[in-house]
């Protein structure tokens, strides 16, 4: 009797871990062979760019330095990394190899340093990867690839590309959003008086003075009486709507993840035509809240809020369940450590099991394959007014040509009249 509980509570236990350790979505989606994981950064404390009157502007109060990761963050980003670890159990062999996962991470300290504890409970050391008897027990080194902001075409999220800057400024000419202005102007004359900031850029002045606000309130810190009637709710829909206007067009999208959008779509074709020239199986943006929104948005699937510290997005490349020949992607949106990551239906795809081609169909009108083209492309009206200009000087320069050649002919003409 004793033999056999024990043996019902092995089977038990056993079949618990694998349930734990499998692809939740392969029994109805199909088997897991490639994924594309973009997420935001962990705690972190305010920038640098702190309010006049903020009370907590100094130094002191940031012994981690302003922008960087808190414990706090580090913490959340390392159980993030353990999380990955059991869902891709089946996936991903727990002894790490360079030729299974790629980490990048834009230049940003904070999004470094969540890449890099993330990794940590990601990949444990096993075995002869145990390179000391302290901390070579618990921790290995990992690359971590990153460029320099400016050089950035992926990440950089369009802050170095002329187009997008012009393109995304013109959105204040927008009629909804000047109405918007109009109607939250008591809102932003309230917070210049009160914070001391010139708010010459309305909206996303208050998306820094709400993000400023939010962290503070994490550090337990107490606000200022004068926030009490407008944060949160006040400023964060304000944030929200700062959080949409970088991807608010078709264009913006393009110049902002296009470059992002084609490369995660070249990995999966190059995955399933096996000519992926390292046979990763994970690819990994280690980036901020503000590419998550503009991932998703882009996407179609963005549900309007705020990303938290290390929300993430999976794209992932599935073998279909009804045909070994056919390939599949799911999106789902991780936003939250107590709920399992939402699957979302990208609009324009049949089903959440979504086919690459139809998927890359879908896609295809905002990817971005001449980063330099798009980015320094003239405005319309820039390359109207200069036709204009051309048209005008030869129109002149042809004024001109005639009236030589017919003070020639007029002269040429008297002369033979004369002879004749």
């Amino acid at each position: 009797m004793r033999s056999t509980l024990l043996l019902t509570a092995a089977i038990s236990l056993l079949t618990t871990d694998i349930c734990l350790a499998s692809d939740p979505l392969a029994q109805e989606y199909g088997e897991l062979v490639f994924s594309s994981l973009l997420y935001r950064h962990g705690d972190r404390a305010i920038t640098d760019l702190s309010y006049p009157k903020d009370p907590y502007r100094n130094a002191s109060y940031w012994p981690m330095g302003y922008g960087q990761l808190t414990n706090q963050g580090k913490e959340r980003h390392y159980e993030f990394g353990k999380w990955i670890r059991n869902r891709y159990s089946d996936f991903l062999p727990v002894r790490y190899s360079s030729e299974d996962i790629y980490i990048r991470s834009t230049s940003v300290d904070r999004a470094l340093m969540s890449a890099a504890v993330n990794l940590a409970g990601l990949y444990a050391p096993t075995a002869d990867q145990k390179w000391n008897n302290k901390l070579g027990t618990l921790w290995q080194p990992i690359p971590i690839h990153s460029i320099p902001r400016d050089l950035d075409k992926s990440l950089s999220f369009g802050n170095n590309c002329p187009r997008f800057t012009r393109d995304f400024n013109n959105l204040q000419n927008l009629p909804e959003i000047q109405r918007f202005n109009e109607d939250h102007q008591p809102l932003y004359n309230y917070l210049k008086e009160n914070s001391g900031m010139n708010f010459t850029d309305l909206i996303d002045d208050t998306l820094t003075l709400y993000d400023l606000l939010l962290v503070e309130t994490q550090f337990n810190y107490t606000l200022p009486n004068w926030t009490n009637s407008v944060f949160p709710d006040k400023l964060r829909e304000v944030s929200e709507l700062a959080f949409l206007l970088p991807t608010y067009t078709p264009i913006l999208k393009k110049l902002s993840c296009g470059v992002l959008l084609n490369e995660i779509v070249d990995n999966m074709k190059q995955k399933r035509n096996g000519t992926m020239q390292t046979d990763f199986k994970l690819w990994v943006y280690s980036a901020h809240d503000t590419n998550v929104a503009g991932l998703l948005h882009s996407l179609n699937v963005y549900n309007h809020k705020l990303p938290p510290y290390t929300a993430a997005v999976f794209i992932e490349l599935r073998k279909s369940k009804n045909s070994n020949n056919t390939f599949v992607v799911t999106v789902s949106y991780r936003n939250t450590s107590t709920h399992d990551p939402y699957l979302l239906h990208v609009p324009g795809c049949d089903s959440i099991a979504c086919d690459l081609d139809q998927f890359i169909d879908v896609v295809n009108p905002i990817l971005l394959t001449d980063w330099y083209k798009e980015c320094h492309k003239p405005e319309e009206n820039n390359v109207l007014a200069y036709f204009g200009i051309i048209a005008v000087i030869l129109i002149v320069v042809s004024i001109i040509f005639f009236m030589l050649n017919k003070k020639y002919f007029i002269c040429y003409c008297g002369r033979n009249y004369q002879k004749f």
